[in-house]
C-alpha cells in the first residue's frame, strides 16, 4: 500500500478506536448480566470481611477518679475467605474468622443463664469453616482436627455472618428492584489488584422476613427463626464489568417506631461488610480431612435469630 494511504488509514482509524474505548468506559454495566456471566463460567473470588456487634450487656462501674460510667460488651469480626460459583449460585465457600469480645467479663457473667452468649464465647479466636460437596466442615478455635458437621449448601460457610448473598440471582434481583439510592464513583485504581475500575453503589433496606423469602442461603442460616419486622440497610457495590465488589448490611434497634434487638434484644446494633476480589483468577475449594462430629452451637451471626427466649 502507498505510504500516504497507510497514513490516512491510521489517522482515520484512531478516532474510531478512541471512541470505542471511551464508549466501553462510559457504558452502564448491568449487575445482573455481570453476575450471570460469572455463574456460567463457574468463577470464584477471594473475600475479606469485617464487622462489629453491640450487645445489650452492660453494667455501671466506678472509675479511678471516683466517677461512675457504663460499659458494654461487643463483638468484633474480621477474616478472609473464598467463594466458588456454579450455575445456580455459590457452589462452595471457605471462611476463616477471627472473633473478639470486648469487656468479656460481662459476657462470662451472662453465659451461665444464656446459652447464646455461652456459645459466642466458644468461638473467640479463629474459626475455620468450609462448605463443599454438600457437606460442612469446621475447625473450632484451639482445635487440632477438622470435624464434618453435617449436610449444608455450598454457601453455608460464607453466608452466616453475611446475611445478604448477592451471588444468588433471586436475591440480587430483589435488591435491584428495591434500591433507594445509586451513586457512581470516578475511575480509580484498586490498591490490591492494581486494576483501573469504576465502582457503582446501590443502597436500600429490606425486612429480614422478605430476605428470608427470596434468599436460600439466608433461609438456611436463619433456620426457623421468627424474624418479626426487623430490617437491615444494605449497600451493594459492583464494578464497571457488573461484577460484585462489596456488599454490607447494618442493623439498628430503636424505640420509635419500635424495632427490638435481634435475638430477643441481645444484639442492638450490628454491621458486616464483605469485599470480593480476583474474579478473573482460577479458584478451587476442597474438603479437608475430617471425622464426623458436632459443630459449635453458635458459629455465625445468624444464630442469634433463632436463639431461645431469655431467662428472666
Amino acid at each position: 500500500m502507498h505510504p500516504l494511504i497507510v497514513a490516512l488509514a491510521l489517522v482515520t482509524a484512531a478516532p474510531a478506536t478512541a471512541t470505542a474505548t471511551a464508549t466501553a468506559r462510559t457504558a452502564e454495566p448491568d449487575p445482573m448480566a455481570g453476575l450471570r456471566s460469572l455463574l456460567v463460567r463457574g468463577a470464584g473470588a477471594t473475600a475479606e470481611f469485617y464487622g462489629q456487634v453491640s450487645t445489650d450487656l452492660s453494667k455501671e462501674v466506678r472509675l479511678s477518679n471516683g466517677r461512675r460510667t457504663s460499659i458494654g460488651s461487643g463483638i468484633g469480626l474480621r477474616g478472609t475467605g473464598k467463594v466458588k460459583l456454579g450455575r445456580a449460585g455459590v457452589l462452595a465457600s471457605e471462611h476463616t474468622r477471627q472473633l473478639s469480645v470486648s469487656n468479656k467479663e460481662l459476657m462470662v457473667e451472662e453465659a451461665p443463664k444464656d446459652p447464646y452468649f455461652a456459645g459466642v464465647l466458644g468461638t473467640v479466636g479463629t474459626l475455620r469453616t468450609i462448605s463443599v460437596g454438600g457437606w460442612q466442615y469446621q475447625l473450632a478455635p484451639q482445635a487440632k482436627t477438622w470435624v464434618r458437621t453435617g449436610r449444608a449448601s455450598g454457601a453455608a460457610a460464607a453466608y452466616g455472618d453475611q446475611f445478604v448473598n448477592v451471588l444468588e440471582p433471586a436475591t440480587l434481583r430483589k435488591l435491584l428492584a428495591t434500591k433507594t439510592r445509586k451513586s457512581v464513583a470516578p475511575w480509580t485504581t484498586d490498591h490490591t489488584t492494581g486494576r483501573k475500575q469504576r465502582i457503582y453503589t446501590l443502597t436500600g433496606t429490606i425486612k429480614l422476613k422478605e430476605l428470608y423469602r427470596v434468599s436460600p442461603s439466608f433461609r438456611e442460616a436463619a433456620g426457623s427463626a421468627a424474624l418479626g419486622n426487623s430490617e437491615v440497610t444494605w449497600t451493594y457495590m459492583y464494578d464497571d464489568r457488573g461484577w460484585p465488589y462489596r456488599v454490607g448490611w447494618r442493623f439498628y434497634a430503636h424505640p420509635r417506631p419500635e424495632v427490638p434487638g435481634l435475638g430477643h434484644d441481645r444484639i442492638l446494633r450490628a454491621h458486616l461488610a464483605t469485599q470480593y476480589r480476583n474474579w478473573d483468577k482460577p479458584m478451587t475449594i476442597t474438603a479437608p480431612q475430617a471425622k464426623p462430629g458436632r459443630g459449635l452451637a453458635v458459629d455465625d451471626l445468624a444464630d442469634v435469630l433463632s436463639a431461645p427466649a431469655r431467662r428472666k
